[in-house]
């Protein structure tokens, strides 16, 4: 079997307490939907999560922060540098008098080849002369909390103070939520896939910077996520689809939450739509939370558990990404 990236769908759960997981660019306080109370975190942000981590595996990342010696990050065209060739041409003008024009080219193929983000999720940009488009083959939906969240201002004092005449106890204040459960939703397109050259590798190393990445941000704002529940949907048909799974997770509790255990989480649906669709399934691919417990007929069961079992009785092939968690 070629190692191409295979047609497939992507559901990732994961949650957060006192904390921002995806502030706004003008405040910075959690994203959160008027209208259903929902918290929303955008797709750049999942990316973000999974370049850094991937950046600290040693794979080569394009996105990403890099240093100029004056200590200034360096531009879009910087970073592409090493991919930017220029030539200069003469042609004739007006009279007869010789003009210079220069041109830059783009290796596209080696810039896409050489960087497993842009592999993943393309690249656009525009600078003097060189206009870069690719669509990348993975692409996410905004994320939204299952429950409506609380938001919280905590304030902070400074035990140092900041300035010579600064007295220390001076007051600072962030937003946080109190809980947040986050589902995102995904989808890998293998006809992009192949052109770019993304690989099954290429896929499971984004899986691993999914789940472990979001796990092992320290940041201040960041601290205390969890990824709870991963699946990949592998289509056998070129133009499957089966689209909305995100919508089938519930929650028997969705405010006032302050934990996932109290959350109620129900898994039920999303394996009956799996069940119902096992025509266009090659297989399922999953990492869980082996302390993650999911109702099954008003009781609470292991989540791992409950999925081998599905696999048992539907004869959908499953695959634990990971079964250390």
């Amino acid at each position: 079997m070629s190692n191409q990236a295979q047609r497939s769908e992507f559901l990732f759960l994961y949650d957060t307490r006192m904390a921002n997981p995806n502030g706004d660019p003008d405040e910075n306080r959690p994203r959160i939907d008027p209208y259903s109370g929902k918290n929303l975190v955008t797709e750049y942000r999942l990316k973000r999560t999974i370049r850094d981590y991937l950046q600290n595996a040693g794979k080569p990342i394009f996105i990403r922060q890099d240093l100029k010696p004056d200590g200034n990050n360096k531009t879009i065209e910087e970073l592409a540098g090493d991919f930017i060739t220029e030539t200069t041409t003469e042609s004739k003008g007006k009279e007869g008098k010789h003009k210079e024009i220069e041109q830059k080219t783009v290796n596209k193929d080696a810039l896409i080849r050489g960087h497993i983000d842009v592999r993943l999720f393309g690249l656009l940009f525009t600078v003097t002369g060189i206009n870069f488009k690719q669509t990348g083959p993975v692409q996410f939906a905004i994320g939204q909390s299952l429950n409506i969240v609380q938001e919280i201002k905590v304030r902070n004092t400074r035990i140092v103070p900041t300035k010579e005449d600064a007295k220390g106890g001076t007051f600072g204040e962030k937003n946080v939520l109190k809980y947040s459960l986050i589902c995102f939703h995904g989808f890998l397109n293998q006809v992009v896939a192949k052109d770019v050259g993304l690989t099954e590798q290429d896929v499971k190393d984004m899986m691993e910077a999914m789940w472990y990445g979001t796990s092992n941000l320290s940041t201040t704002s960041k601290y205390g996520q969890i990824s709870r529940l991963l699946v990949r949907v592998i289509h056998d048909e070129d133009r499957a689809y089966i689209g909305d799974l995100d919508r089938t997770l519930k929650l028997n509790k969705t405010s006032d939450l302050e934990d996932i255990s109290h959350a109620g989480l129900d898994i039920s649906a999303l394996l009956a739509l799996l069940e119902n669709n096992k025509d266009i399934i090659s297989k399922v691919q999953y990492a869980v939370k082996e302390d993650l417990k999911v109702v099954k007929d008003a009781n609470e069961v292991n989540a791992g558990a409950m999925i081998r079992d599905w696999s048992s009785k539907s004869g959908i092939a499953v695959e634990n990404l990971f079964p250390r968690d």
